[in-house]
């Protein structure tokens, strides 16, 4: 079940989604999409989704998924957190790199994040290049989790490298 006292905004891929409508996403998760707005939690919406409480991980977990939405936790007032790139992976102010790649690994692989994070822990601590830890970051998921999430996390990892 969802954590219905979470807060999440939509990222700019959100955005961007709700104006070119490209994803097949259902009635709900479109609904969710629109009316997000890191201000009130998650459970505020059930009633506008059209859901029951216990089916709201259903229409939001593909959103995180898809990087549409991002939770704002840790914000001290949500109202003022700060922008969400399309990555989904909202960078604290003093994050460094690496904090934000492991932010990454665990909104992509979500409960089986561990080993891939405590990969790029273990690479952070000893100075391992960024892009090679987490290609092999990727190669370990691609091997254990899920080839599919494993091509994703790589490509916006890369992309976060970059930025």
């Amino acid at each position: 079940m969802a954590d219905l006292q979470e807060v999440y905004a939509r990222t700019e891929a959100g955005v961007g989604e709700i104006k070119a409508r490209a994803l097949d996403l259902t009635r709900g998760q479109r609904n969710l999409l629109i009316v997000i707005d890191g201000k009130n939690t998650l459970g505020s919406f059930v009633k506008m989704v059209g859901c029951a409480p216990e089916q709201m991980g259903d229409v939001f977990v593909p959103l995180i998924e898809y990087g549409l939405i991002a939770s704002v936790a840790g914000a001290a007032n949500p109202a003022l957190a700060p922008a969400i790139p399309a990555s989904g992976v909202a960078s604290p102010p003093g994050s460094s790199p690496a904090q934000s790649l492991i932010a990454l690994a665990e909104r992509v692989f979500e409960k089986h994040a561990g080993p891939v994070v405590l990969k790029l822990e273990k690479a952070a601590a000893a100075g391992t290049d960024l892009l090679s830890a987490a290609e092999g970051a990727a190669k370990l998921a691609k091997l254990t989790i899920d080839e599919s999430k494993a091509q994703d996390f790589l490509v916006e990892a890369r992309r976060l490298i970059s930025a």
